[in-house]
């Protein structure tokens, strides 16, 4: 494999023939109005023109294959739910998943309904929502999927719970963050994904979890993989890839984990870095 000595974001790196790209979605792959732009698009097929895989990595479940089948012109998995979902882009086949135990779900959405403005249920089935308020409404409008009132919890855990997202205001969100995290082990573990949501999904689910299981179905190395994100929920796919990119827009705490530093969404950082890849 031949090196390619290049300057990024003002560091110099040696990088080596990588062949597979993870992008977070909203705010990485996309800018500030939600969509992503016509030079990122003609980005990702040149970099599957050139034999090489860019793939979604998203804590989004519900019409995320739909945005990644206009974005990828091959079938590559999708990284969703963050990590609790593998799934083939154009056939939709799920390839591996991961969901709360029965007990554990209904455990959380009792937990959450004492404490959060509104939790978001990603389920089998569907996504719901356990009340419909300005905090519901919000999420609604920034991820362009409004969630079903939630029957009862019992029928949805029973069918089977990707991940529940707590929503509240940001001192909220970090009590609860603080109460599961020093609880005794849990079998659920959680990260902020913006300071009013923390995901709560099962141990040992993360994108990084969803990486390497993208990896081996394609048969790439880790070390030729690269991973780009802006916020907490993206922490552990950039620390294990071959390279970890934070977004210029992201969390500070990303930045310090990762191995460079690309431009923000809105100066088209995921394009700059595809644009090396095809070196």
């Amino acid at each position: 494999r031949r090196a390619v000595r290049y300057t990024f974001a003002g560091k110099e790196v040696d990088v080596m023939a990588y062949r597979l790209m993870a992008a977070d979605y909203d705010l990485t792959l996309t800018g500030s109005d939600r969509k992503v732009s016509a030079h990122t698009r003609e980005t990702i097929r040149a970099v599957y023109a050139a034999g090489k895989f860019v793939t979604l990595a998203s804590g989004r479940l519900g019409g995320s294959a739909e945005v990644a089948r206009e974005l990828f012109p091959g079938d590559v998995p999708l990284i969703l739910g963050n990590g609790g979902l593998v799934q083939g882009c154009a056939t939709g086949e799920t390839l591996s998943e991961t969901m709360m135990d029965e007990p554990t779900a209904l455990t959380m959405l009792r937990w959450c309904r004492r404490r959060a403005s509104a939790a978001i249920v990603y389920g089998r089935s569907g996504i719901y929502t356990d009340r419909v308020n300005a905090a519901s409404e919000m999420y609604a409008q920034r991820s362009s999927s409004t969630p079903l009132p939630l029957p009862s919890p019992e029928e949805v855990a029973h069918e089977g719970i990707y991940k529940i997202l707590l929503l509240g205001l940001p001192l909220t969100v970090r009590r609860a963050a603080k109460k599961l995290h020093s609880a005794p082990p849990q079998p659920v573990d959680c990260f902020a994904s913006s300071p009013e949501a923390l995901e709560i999904v099962p141990t040992g689910v993360n994108k990084a979890a969803g990486l390497a299981r993208v990896a081996a179905i394609l048969g790439i190395p880790r070390e030729e993989t690269i991973a780009i994100g802006d916020g907490e929920n993206d922490i552990s796919m950039i620390a294990m890839a071959g390279i970890g990119v934070a977004m210029g827009n992201g969390e500070d705490a990303l930045k310090q984990r990762a191995d460079l530093v690309a431009p923000s969404n809105e100066l088209g950082g995921v394009a700059d870095m595809l644009e090396l890849v095809l070196q």
